[in-house]
């Protein structure tokens, strides 16, 4: 008989992986792959990975706001036994689970999205767009406090020109963007965004309801132009 892990173990394993500095495709891996390890990973990973949300593609991005838009309201559920768990409980008391399972709509208190420049344009671009013209038609994720961005191989520009942005939701204060560059990236593409940091002097949105605002990966200017489209917001580490 294999050996029992216990639940407080299992929920660091999932938590660990989930918070890791994972690709795309990477966290895509992690989600297909969990749940099929059994109830417990399953009913682990739904609670996390509605809590602080990644959008990975178009597709769960979809997903994503069906369930915040028609998932009904669910009571606290214990995690589901399996069938050994089931017998081995008929002999001994169960530990009680330490984590609860919320309706997405009310769990959701983050969402990150990685624009991976796939040498022509931002696939993603559109996806986020999407995700918050539909939080803010519908509503939606009334605890929803920090959007990150996460751009690779991408130019600064198109922060500032992410039209997308004008529907960021008021009840996000905290904006986090981050831009890095893949051994991928052409160097003379690295070089000279990294060198173009001057901006038009306009920006397409603005988002007054902003109060905290992380910046990584680009220069002073850059920074600069991003705190005059979040007026109210102050640089956080």
């Amino acid at each position: 008989m294999a050996p029992i892990v216990p639940l407080e173990l299992q929920m660091q394993i999932v938590f660990t992986a989930w918070y890791m500095p994972l690709s795309s495709k990477e966290r895509i891996a992690i989600m297909r792959s969990f749940p099929l390890v059994n109830s417990s990973w399953a009913d682990i990973l739904d609670s996390i990975s509605s809590r602080d949300v990644f959008i990975p593609s178009s597709a769960f991005c979809d997903e994503f706001i069906r369930r915040l838009r028609f998932e009904p309201s669910l009571p606290v559920l214990q995690p589901r036994k399996s069938l050994m768990a089931r017998l081995r409980s008929s002999f001994r008391k169960s530990p009680k689970p330490s984590f609860q399972r919320r309706p997405a709509n009310d769990a959701c208190r983050s969402i990150t999205i990685q624009m991976v420049n796939d040498g022509m344009r931002l696939p993603m671009g559109g996806v986020l767009d999407d995700l918050l013209e539909s939080l803010d038609a519908f509503s939606l994720a009334p605890n929803l406090r920090r959007l990150s961005i996460e751009y690779v191989d991408t130019a600064f520009d198109d922060i500032f020109d992410r039209v997308g942005l004008a529907a960021l939701p008021e009840q996000v204060e905290h904006l986090d963007v981050r831009f890095s560059f893949s051994a991928a990236a052409p160097g003379s593409f690295t070089e000279s965004s990294s060198k173009r940091q001057e901006r038009r002097g306009f920006c397409k949105w603005a988002a007054p309801s902003v109060r905290r605002l992380s910046v990584l990966g680009v220069g002073e200017v850059t920074t600069k132009e991003l705190l005059v489209c979040c007026p109210n917001a102050v640089i956080i580490e």
